[in-house]
């Protein structure tokens, strides 16, 4: 979803009894429920790195450098597209405070970074979720693509999943099904309804990714008025 520049960073305790996901050379950690420790907002507009900080959309934590990674979710249009290495400090009761230690950007397959809509629509990437992966020491990062669907102005960029490597460059893209490429009749995704979260299993070997909108042939979008017939799923 399109978010405006500023951010509010949430932190979740985890207790209980439960599986969480293990981490290379760590012990399943019992999880029976989260608690909300706060919110944290940051200032409007905030500069770092020669970037605006803002539209974070995914965060993903690396514990052995005890750090964060957060994707924002500009489409290159204030700054190229690009990730963000932050230190977040809390306790129990609250978060005190959220350091931003870098800026990495997100880096084409040529070596370049990605452009914005005004240099070229077809090519400009809309980042939603990012994960590392402490396995193989990659990163994963998703973008919906863009539909623009008006007669000359047609603009057709299929969704991505992209591994880059943590300095941004480019290591290789996932194969998509083919109901998941855009298309200029009403089918596949919708504009702004494609691949929105994403999280390892099993170890670092399976990767899911959700699909934020339904596709056109999967019914009307989410709607919160209206009731819904039961939905029929093509895969």
């Amino acid at each position: 979803m399109k978010k405006i520049f500023f951010v509010s960073a949430y932190i979740c305790l985890l207790t209980g009894v439960g599986v969480a996901q293990k981490r290379p050379g760590s012990k399943n950690i019992p999880i029976s429920s989260l608690r909300l420790i706060g919110e944290y907002d940051m200032p409007h507009n905030l500069l770092f790195g020669g970037t605006t900080v803002g539209g974070l959309s995914g965060i993903d934590y690396d514990s052995k450098q005890g750090v964060y990674y957060m994707i924002s979710d500009d489409r290159s249009a204030i700054n190229p597209a690009r990730y963000y290495t932050a230190k977040i400090f809390f306790t129990e009761k609250k978060i005190d405070s959220v350091v931003f230690v870098k800026v990495t950007t997100l880096l084409q397959k040529n070596g370049t970074a990605y452009p914005n809509t005004k240099q070229d629509p077809a090519h400009t990437p809309d980042p939603e979720a990012l994960r590392y992966n402490p396995v193989t020491r990659k990163m994963i990062w998703t973008s919906e693509g863009e539909r623009i669907v008006k007669g000359k102005d047609t603009v057709l960029e299929n969704p991505a999943i992209t591994i880059i490597s943590p300095d941004g460059k480019y290591i290789d893209t996932f194969p998509l099904p083919k109901n998941l490429r855009m298309q200029a009749t009403e089918n596949g995704p919708r504009q702004n309804g494609v691949l929105e979260g994403m999280s390892f299993a099993n170890g670092y070997k399976t990767l899911y990714v959700n699909v934020e909108e339904p596709l056109y042939e999967d019914g009307p979008k989410a709607d919160t008025n209206q009731p819904r017939k039961n939905p029929v799923f093509h895969f």
